[in-house]
């Protein structure tokens, strides 16, 4: 099939998609509304709707991919992050997951805020489910410099957990398409979206691990320049 085809079928595919998707989402927040519904019947619904808006955030991002990113946007970049966190909020404080932002003052940064905020909810969902019961995870933003190369100004974004880690040898393969440390868990498509997300700003990203006992964790930093 010829690129520019295989692009047009993809989009399709992907507005078809989120086109029941969204209906669904719309009926579950009615659904949410009903007096009848036990607290219990509430979270399950909360995580249903939490599980749909990621698959629709996927889709949308398998669009955008199709019909290219489109002019960079001024964004608060921290307010997305956080209308991130707040989606999957119940989700942390179900598994006792204590989740804290760190930000820094700065002006609004050019950045293409839907595949942006798709980065944000890989690396968070990734993070959490490397975690037991009450684990900690850390979003931080600020001004900063890149670390190599130009020395350029910008905004240096870092997602941080105390998980179980990702072993050394598995640390050179993490961003390849459809390699996973979840087993059936998982697609191997998250990580390998956030490297290119990062290129397409014309940033950078780095990522530590350990896995030892007592101190282990995983810290992702993604710098992205000013202009």
């Amino acid at each position: 099939m010829a690129p520019v085809a295989g692009s047009k079928l993809a989009a399709s595919l992907a507005h078809e998609i989120n086109n029941p998707l969204d209906s669904v989402l719309n009926l579950l927040y009615l659904v949410k509304g009903e007096t009848a519904l036990t607290e219990q019947g509430r979270h399950y619904l909360t995580l249903a709707e939490e599980e749909l808006q990621r698959v629709s955030e996927i889709v949308l991002a398998a669009l955008n991919h199709a019909r290219g990113f489109g002019a960079p946007q001024k964004t608060n970049v921290t307010d997305l992050m956080d209308s991130v966190i707040d989606v999957y909020r119940s989700r942390f404080e179900a598994r006792g997951i204590f989740i804290s932002t760190r930000y820094g003052a700065y002006r609004d940064f050019p950045v293409y805020p839907g595949p942006l905020r798709q980065v944000f909810s890989n690396l968070l969902l990734n993070a959490a489910d490397s975690m037991p019961r009450n684990g900690r995870l850390l979003a931080r933003a600020r001004l900063s410099r890149e670390w190599t190369g130009k020395q350029r100004l910008g905004l240096r974004l870092t997602i941080a957990d105390n998980g179980c880690g990702i072993a050394t040898e598995k640390l050179q393969e993490i961003f390849e398409p459809f390699f996973t440390t979840k087993g059936c868990g998982g697609n191997g498509l998250g990580l390998s979206l956030v490297r290119d997300v990062v290129r397409r700003h014309g940033g950078s990203l780095r990522v530590r691990s350990s896995t030892r006992p007592g101190h282990s964790g995983s810290v992702f930093a993604i710098f992205l320049p000013a202009a």
